[in-house]
């Protein structure tokens, strides 16, 4: 028996349809979910998406931050950016990794705020080229 996944970002809903099962990136390690979980709340961290759709196919997803609310039948992602392996633009996650690499080359470690970002915008883009790669599979 399937249950229904809706993923939500600040640009709207990416994805709204019942599957079988869903392994999300928490913050304090991945953890599966199938139909009539129980009940919880959970920080998200920077990481994939794995999605068992009712087809058997699976579909991967590079997430930023957020939360996942999960009910018995229904699991609502909300996260700050969404993009499905087949997807995402390889040449332009490879461009974001390289400036945020070179940022942080030449800060040093005076600014922490920015070390931070640049740390964060190294993250995102190598789990976009590690979740791209599941989609050439």
């Amino acid at each position: 028996m399937p249950f229904h996944l809706s993923i939500v970002t600040p640009d709207g809903e990416w994805y709204r349809e019942p599957v079988d099962s869903i392994v999300l990136p928490g913050s304090e390690g991945d953890f599966g979910v199938l139909p009539s979980h129980e009940r919880f709340l959970t920080p998200l961290r920077i990481g994939e998406i794995e999605i068992r759709s009712q087809d058997g196919n699976r579909l991967y997803a590079a997430i930023a931050n957020g939360f996942a609310d999960v009910r018995g039948d229904e699991v609502t992602v909300m996260v700050e950016s969404c993009e499905f392996a087949e997807a995402i633009d390889v040449a332009r996650a490879e461009l974001a990794r390289d400036r945020a690499e070179q940022g942080l080359a030449e800060l040093g470690d005076t600014n922490e705020k920015r070390l931070e970002q640049y740390q964060a915008a190294i993250q995102r883009a190598r789990n976009r080229l590690a979740v791209s790669r599941r989609g050439e599979g």
